[in-house]
């Protein structure tokens, strides 16, 4: 018969007749369990863990120096395609290429090589959209559809007022008594 007792910081194993009396298989000493064990079992085991995704995880494909390389060759450093999403459908998953990233993929990355390619089926080619900061992975993004500048804020018009009704145009804002005077005077 087995009979399991336990100590504050310890566990035996007896084994013996109906009375629990028999040999003990350990002493007293190898019982104890110490914390520095146990410590030492969960570096070990975080180890092992760590090492064993390292293995098996794939690789993010996504590379610094390929965006670095598209800069320096069109130099895009600071403009809308210094970004992921140049190659990439998304900044937050490297594995997920848009078409011209598969392109560049599929070219050994040689940007050269895709230059004429219209990789986004959108009639522009790659190196047309490039030259127009245009997205040549993203079909909705061409040179036909980017925003048009802004219209200046500045105008050459003068604005219809309270004073356009008896033929003085407006001032605008504040009024300087003495373009007042000068307006009166000439009409």
């Amino acid at each position: 018969m087995l009979d399991i007792w336990e100590g504050p910081a310890e566990v035996a194993v007896r084994s013996g007749g109906p009375g629990g009396k028999g040999k003990s298989h350990m002493d007293r000493r190898s019982r104890r369990f110490a914390p520095a064990q146990l410590g030492a079992v969960a570096v070990l085991s975080a180890l092992l863990s760590v090492a064993g995704f390292a293995v098996l995880v794939t690789p993010a494909n996504a590379k610094p120096e390929y965006l670095d390389a598209f800069n320096q060759k069109y130099n895009k450093r600071g403009s809308r395609l210094d970004t992921c999403n140049t190659c990439h459908t998304t900044t937050q998953d490297a594995q997920h290429l848009n078409p011209y990233g598969t392109d560049y993929h599929n070219s050994n990355h040689d940007f050269g090589a895709i230059e004429p390619k219209d990789s986004d089926g959108d009639g522009f080619s790659n190196i047309d959209e490039i030259h127009a900061d245009t997205f040549p992975g993203d079909p909705n993004d061409n040179p036909k559809t980017k925003a048009a500048p802004k219209p200046s804020t500045t105008t050459t018009t003068a604005k219809s007022g309270p004073l356009s009704v008896i033929g003085l145009p407006s001032l605008g804002g504040t009024v300087d008594l003495g373009q007042l005077l000068a307006i009166l005077d000439a009409k």
